[in-house]
């Protein structure tokens, strides 16, 4: 199974075995949390996609797989209101088809997005030489896990020697500075070292370091590209390292603790405090 895969359907990765970068981070919180997000999820408590998170999605089909984006997006009837049973049949025509009915400004948006990113000379490189979705798979050395990651983007780089992952982030601050704090708040640099690490091994050449195509999801939908700091990723692998480690004792017992059970005090911050 190690290896690369260019034709893995996105379902069947997410569903398969392996431990992708969002499952260490998820284990970096609790290995409880880990282990409650690989049960059979209660419909009653599934939450839909977010405006923005929805909107990601849209960005990401127009930008990486833009001759799939009509076939799986439908946009409804203008000036139609959305709680009238016309917008709802034809939503329901749709979905019986496979194809999700959404509003024109939607799209409008998400292709707009699309556009200012491939107007970064450096994505413009990667995509046009690159190939999206594929799906890397290795055997950790240190602990026999298996892990995975699926970069949006895959590219060689330096004459075809090695490669380089790209992948692309909606947000509302595109900006230095409010990319960092994402960064910081959902764990990039985790991604970052791994999907490095790991596809170097499942393709055998050295994978440089990941950029990210980040464009805000609010007009004029500005767009940047950043890689992260060298400092960043070494201290990524080397929380990375520690939760396979774990994740493997883990595994092995089958005991999978969360928060501390006994009492704990806590500290506040000198600016919960201030005058």
């Amino acid at each position: 199974m190690p290896g690369v895969y260019f034709d893995l359907d996105n379902g069947l990765y997410h569903k398969g075995e392996g431990l992708s970068s969002t499952g260490v981070r998820r284990f970096l919180k609790t290995p409880f949390h880990y282990y409650a997000a690989t049960l059979p999820y209660p419909k009653a408590k599934a939450a839909a996609p977010s405006a923005s998170q929805f909107n990601g999605t849209l960005v990401h089909c127009s930008l990486l797989e833009s001759d799939q984006f009509d076939k799986r997006y439908r946009v409804g009837p203008s000036g139609v209101n959305k709680n009238t049973n016309r917008w709802r049949e034809y939503v329901e025509e749709w979905a019986s088809q496979g194809v999700q009915v959404i509003g024109e400004e939607q799209a409008e948006a998400a292709h707009a997005q699309a556009r200012n990113l491939r107007a970064l000379e450096p994505v413009a490189e990667l995509l046009a030489d690159g190939v999206c979705e594929t799906s890397g798979y290795w055997i950790d050395p240190k602990t026999g896990v298996l892990c995975k990651c699926r970069p949006d983007c895959i590219s060689p780089v330096q004459h075809r020697t090695a490669l380089m992952p790209l992948d692309v982030k909606t947000a509302t601050d595109a900006s230095e500075d409010g990319f960092a704090q994402a960064a910081g708040l959902h764990g990039y640099h985790y991604q970052a070292a791994w999907y490095c690490d790991g596809y170097s091994i499942a393709s055998g050449l050295p994978v440089h370091e990941m950029l990210f195509a980040v464009v805000e999801n609010e007009y004029p939908y500005a767009a940047a590209v950043y890689m992260l700091d060298e400092k960043a990723i070494a201290y990524a692998r080397r929380r990375n390292a520690f939760a396979l480690q774990r994740f493997a004792e883990c595994k092995r017992t089958q005991q999978w603790p969360g928060y501390p059970p006994e009492v704990r005090e806590i500290f506040l911050r000198d600016w919960h405090m201030r005058d």
